[in-house]
């Protein structure tokens, strides 16, 4: 690659078109061009010539001369990193908005599609993008609670998480783990919609919450690696909603009743 050549293609890196590129260096190698001398230079017509100076200006690379030729120059050089810069933060943004805008997108994809889909999450903000997707579909939930959550999530997103739920008037009923912070919890969530079973902490071991909502199973992964799926399937969430309802009608008759088998939680 010639030098001119390496020198627009970091002209293109700082966000110039090529066109740009070679209209900027050209105003660089000669000090000053009207939009003709600029086309003879680049090789671009007059019509587009003058469309890349007034653009250079746009950018903050070039200025207009007040002569009565238009007159075009170039500003300096160490404008091109703002210009880079700001293509950054552009890039980032768009970036966010793409991500914000996906799961929207692929809700409809779902809902308009004769076939059954799925989608991986990675991370704690997919874990958090499930719970987000159970308070925009709006649906009763069941699920099957693993200790394996504690202190992953945060406390401060599960209790704007149950609040919101609440207010959307979702209920939740859960095969939970019999322990003292279930317990301890339950004093408060009568009013979040919570509806709990209890069960012995060792007949359910794996770091991996299963959640039913609607036509979705999610299977939520609190262990080294976490992560959740979301399955998108009217016959398999209706299957799993049936084996969840199944075990807890199993564990209110194979447990001596007590006032904590069958009580309200906050998750």
């Amino acid at each position: 690659m010639n030098e001119e050549n390496s020198t627009i293609d970091t002209l293109t890196r700082a966000g110039l078109t090529r066109s740009q590129a070679k209209g900027y260096l050209a105003l660089v190698e000669n000090g000053a061009l009207t939009p003709t001398a600029l086309a003879n230079k680049t090789g671009e017509t007059r019509t587009n010539s003058y469309a890349i100076v007034e653009k250079l200006v746009a950018l903050g690379l070039a200025t207009k001369k007040d002569t009565k030729k238009a007159l075009y120059m170039p500003l300096h050089p160490n404008n091109l990193e703002l210009l880079a810069e700001k293509r950054r933060r552009t890039v980032e943004k768009n970036e966010q908005i793409v991500k914000k805008n996906i799961p929207s997108l692929i809700e409809m994809f779902y809902t308009n599609s004769e076939m059954p889909g799925s989608r991986t999450l990675a991370g704690i903000d997919g874990i958090k993008e499930v719970y987000n997707d159970t308070l925009r579909t709006k649906q009763d939930i069941y699920l099957l609670r693993t200790t394996a959550d504690i202190g992953i999530l945060g406390e401060d997103f599960l209790n704007k998480y149950r609040i919101k739920r609440a207010k959307l008037g979702i209920n939740t009923y859960a095969l939970t783990p019999d322990t003292p912070v279930a317990k301890l919890n339950a004093k408060d969530d009568r009013g979040m919609l919570f509806h709990r079973t209890l069960m012995p902490t060792d007949i359910y071991t794996a770091p991996v919450e299963i959640d039913v909502y609607g036509n979705k199973v999610a299977l939520i992964a609190f262990g080294e690696t976490q992560m959740a799926t979301i399955i998108d399937s009217p016959p398999i969430a209706e299957a799993i909603r049936q084996i969840l309802q199944i075990m807890q009608k199993f564990l209110e008759t194979s447990t001596p009743p007590g006032p904590d088998l069958h009580q309200h939680d906050s998750r």
